[in-house]
């Protein structure tokens, strides 16, 4: 009986034991909880960190937004378009050549056409809705966004006026014929 009584009392000192240093524990847990929570309330004090990523996440959502509905109407209009803008390739068959896009009667309205690289455009031409002729031709420099001269033409074809431009978009001078 001595035996069972000594280990029990070795049990009850191994559990009071335990119990005191899981005791410690938590104190030193909660002590340092404590301690770093004030320093986060400072910090929200100076900043206000949530304002600015609210704001991003917005504008974010709305650039997405904005997106997708960009995509929708593309595929709205090939599928409703009767005459859906056109591109044309060159002999690679991989190289935009020109984009032209249509009226509603299938008439051309405009054509841009491309350097070589495809990319860069080389001149854009406007056409007369009645009779399908080249009323406007706005050529561009070699980096495909500064406009270098514009041809403007009567509805017959005949051209009237040459314009020529700076490069920062200036008129340069301008020819009437």
């Amino acid at each position: 009986m001595k035996t069972n009584n000594q280990t029990k009392s070795k049990n009850k000192i191994f559990i009071i034991w335990g119990l005191f240093i899981t005791g410690f524990i938590l104190v030193f847990l909660i002590i340092l909880l404590l301690s770093l929570k004030p320093k986060q309330s400072q910090q929200s004090f100076n900043q206000p960190l949530e304002v600015k990523p609210i704001q991003s996440s917005q504008q974010q959502e709305q650039e997405t937004y904005n997106a997708i509905l960009k995509k929708i109407d593309k595929e709205v209009d090939k599928l409703t378009l009767q005459y859906p803008p056109k591109t044309i390739y060159q002999k690679d068959g991989i190289t935009p050549k020109s984009y032209e896009i249509y009226d509603s009667k299938g008439k051309l309205l405009k054509d841009t056409y491309y350097k070589s690289d495809g990319k860069t455009i080389y001149y854009i031409a406007e056409h007369d809705k009645n009779t399908n002729i080249m009323i406007k031709a706005t050529y561009y420099k070699s980096d495909g966004k500064t406009i270098d001269y514009i041809n403007e033409y009567t509805p017959t074809g005949i051209q009237i006026r040459t314009t020529y431009y700076h490069p920062d978009g200036t008129v340069k001078e301008e020819l009437t014929y």
